[in-house]
């Protein structure tokens, strides 16, 4: 019995003795360089191989990320295994998925009204504080760890750790070592401009590189009185890669970082040895060639074999190294004692609790936790909401942090656009709105638009949800709309007649998630047409209308403007009568559905389009109006009407160019195929018969909007036109 216990206490005494005991501790220190810094992993895996055990390890920026992982026990596999898996554009973009977005946002961005959205407060016009919030960054953070506890301090983890980052208020240098793990790592690395700084202590911390990327001194006062650093360099980048705002700030950054590693580098000792990565042509921001630094970074520790090989150990106390450190400090999920949700300032604090639900009283669920997160995130309310625990013992507090839009409650959005077909035709509509968010604690919003061009349009809602997170609303409205409709005769212009709506309307509605909205309502107004320009084919109007109409919509495309995945629809039918208040009797159904496919850099998209009376005369105003952009493209906007429209689209692109993540996704060159039949009962005036176009365009997919550059060609007219639409005008 004693021999067995004196053995234990002597094992554990050998795993609490640093590896390199009798020459002094061994820090291993990682300098930042953003998406380059994935080469620490390459790195590491050679010093595995070479059984070179550390007793700390400190970083900066991604160094931090990969440092803290290390210091953590997560396995070299299973954090290259994550690096991997990652979407990187997700992590690094400023806007959840198309699919995740509430179904109003995705409405408003459908019609490009919401191409520039900014806040307004206090009499001023708000912005964002960063061009990234750093949710999905959060995420892979805490899923990269394993955990998102509290610590009292990181000498508690496998390894003792440290991150650094910098204080924006006073430039002076932080050194992180206790609280969640992911939160210190995200500190290190939020890039001024780029990412939102993370408040801690009622400091504001970014980017520890800007003050100290290579921790040498750092790592030195830990426990290292010899140092292994690993040095990925800041170059400048070229002049032709600077292309944005981001591209610029990340320049600066790294101009300013090479000094400070110089004066690192200084201080490193015969004793010391230090890997340095050539990493070529990757840019810090190069996140779509991550995985190419990994070589690059093994490549480099073994050119650096010789200095490394005095710090390796024999195989049996490299594995007892190595099961300490794997042994993860993670213990079993904690039953969760209390919720406590901080930082709220306008969204219902009982519309948080009855999202989180399910939580209090049960072990912690982290998949259906960071499920309920997601969907509170994507409400488009919060510039980031993250979580953290505090133990004791077998129970935990989970603390939500959720930081609202500093922008917010009010916001306003531009958008609009502009179609020409280069024969003096066109259309312009510019767009402004402001939406106020969260009137009360059922999170009512109110919505007021106005649209300036070929169309005027005043239109304003209330939309209020019966109850807490409640899917059932109701949504008064009023709309005052004057609109431009051309009237042709055999392809030439004879007038543009003036139509004035007044409307006011009542929905119920039921939204269905984020993909899709059902409604029914009743509308009464007035309606005045007459002669705006040319002749007066048409006797001016003064009516009275009204109508019930129900709508079902879906949404699940990928982008509003070049999909690649995805399908949806849009029904509507109006019953006007003269029971609802109208001067005139007639039903109108309009259904317009599209799905699109893809397949590398090649996309296909259908589209079907059908509208109109299925047995009588249309009112003029009524009708629908084809021809332009996609729609009939060898015709100009409005220049076929009928009462019945049967129309199918096919369009194929391709992604030429990829943009700059400031200016939009990409450049396209496509070509679109439309075929129609339109149908007219007794209006003499109006077109029918088969209609067909080819079109070949280049566009862009902006963050202003679609932009198209094409000619479009109808066979029963022979005569190429071409069209420039920017935006969505209509």
């Amino acid at each position: 019995m004693f021999h067995r216990l004196f053995g234990l206490l002597m094992l554990g005494a050998v795993l609490a003795l640093p590896a390199s005991a009798g020459q002094g501790g061994v820090a291993l220190v990682l300098s930042g360089g953003g998406a380059r810094g994935v080469a620490h992993i390459g790195v590491l895996k050679v010093m595995e191989q070479m059984r070179i055990p550390v007793d700390c390890v400190v970083g900066t920026s991604m160094g931090a990320i990969v440092a803290a992982a290390y210091a953590a026990g997560v396995p070299l596999d299973e954090m290259e295994r994550q690096v991997r898996a990652a979407d990187w554009d997700a992590i690094f973009a400023n806007t959840v998925a198309r699919d995740q977005q509430p179904f109003r946002e995705k409405q408003d961005a459908s019609r490009n009204r919401s191409a520039v959205s900014l806040g307004y407060g206090n009499g001023r016009v708000l912005l964002p504080h960063s061009a990234i919030a750093g949710q999905e960054l959060d995420r892979f953070l805490q899923r990269l760890i394993g955990s998102a506890d509290a610590l009292t301090n990181f000498d508690s983890l496998a390894l003792p750790f440290r991150a650094m980052a910098t204080d924006l208020e006073t430039g002076g240098l932080v050194v992180l070592d206790d609280g969640p793990l992911w939160r210190a790592m995200r500190a290190s690395m939020a890039v001024p401009g780029v990412f939102l700084p993370i408040e801690r202590e009622g400091r504001l911390l970014v980017d520890g590189g800007l003050v100290l990327n290579l921790p040498v001194d750092q790592g030195r006062r830990l426990c290292g009185t010899r140092v292994i650093a690993v040095n990925l360099g800041t170059p400048p980048m070229a002049r032709d890669r600077l292309q944005s705002a981001t591209d610029i700030v990340l320049q600066a950054i790294n101009l300013a970082l090479e000094q400070n590693v110089a004066q690192q580098l200084a201080q490193l000792g015969p004793d010391d040895a230090l890997v340095q990565v050539d990493l070529g042509t990757i840019t810090s921001m190069d996140f779509d060639r991550v995985l190419d630094t990994l070589p690059l970074g093994e490549a480099a520790a073994q050119q650096a074999a010789a200095d490394l090989a005095r710090f390796s150990v024999d195989a049996e106390s490299f594995a007892a190294w190595q099961r300490q450190r794997e042994l993860r400090w993670r213990v079993p999920e904690p039953v969760i004692r209390e919720v406590v949700v901080d930082g709220l300032r306008y969204v219902s604090p009982d519309a948080m609790a009855a999202r989180l639900r399910g939580l209090k009283g049960e072990p912690l669920d982290r998949v259906a936790l960071e499920t309920q997160i997601d969907d509170l995130y994507s409400g488009g309310d919060f510039e980031r909401l993250r979580y953290s625990l505090v133990r004791d013992g077998a129970v935990a507090d989970l603390h939500i942090e959720a930081a609202e839009k500093s922008w917010g409650p009010t916001f306003l959005r531009f958008g609009g656009g502009l179609s020409a077909d280069f024969e003096g035709d066109g259309a312009v509509g510019l767009y402004a709105g402001v939406s106020r968010r969260w009137l009360n604690r059922w999170g009512a919003r109110l919505d007021a638009d106005i649209q300036l061009g070929t169309t005027n349009r005043f239109r304003s809602e209330l939309y209020q949800p019966l109850g807490r997170n409640a899917a059932w609303f109701v949504a008064p409205s009023i709309e005052l709309q004057t609109r431009a409709l051309p009237v042709y005769n055999d392809g030439n212009k004879l007038a543009d007649y003036k139509v004035r709506e007044r409307t006011l309307g009542l929905d119920l509605g039921y939204e269905v998630g984020a993909w899709g909205e059902l409604r029914m309502g009743l509308r009464r107004g007035t309606q005045r047409a007459e002669v705006l320009a040319g002749q007066a084919l048409y006797p001016a109007v003064d009516l009275h209308t009204g109508w019930l109409e129900a709508s079902a919509t879906l949404d699940r495309l990928d982008s509003p403007f070049f999909p690649r995945r995805g399908y949806a629809a849009r029904l509507r039918v109006e019953r006007h009568q003269e029971r609802f208040g109208s001067d005139q009797d007639y039903t109108l159904t309009a259904l317009n559905g599209s799905a699109a496919l893809s397949y590398h850099e090649h996309s296909a998209q259908f589209g079907v389009l059908v509208s109109g009376s299925l047995d009588r005369d249309l009112p003029a105003v009524a009708r629908t109006l084809l021809g332009g952009p996609f729609l009939l493209s060898g015709y100009r906007y409005g220049e076929l009407t009928a009462d019945q429209v049967f129309l199918l689209r096919g369009a194929y692109y391709r992604r030429i160019s990829k943009l700059p993540d400031s200016l939009g996704r990409g450049v396209y060159m496509g070509a679109t195929y439309e075929w129609a039949s339109l149908r007219a009962y007794a209006s003499a005036d109006a077109d029918a018969g088969v209609y067909r176009s080819l079109s070949l365009f280049v566009g862009a997919d902006t963050v202003l909007g679609p932009l198209y550059l094409g000619a479009g060609v109808s066979p029963e007219v022979n005569d190429l036109r071409f069209f420039l639409q920017f935006g969505q005008p209509y």
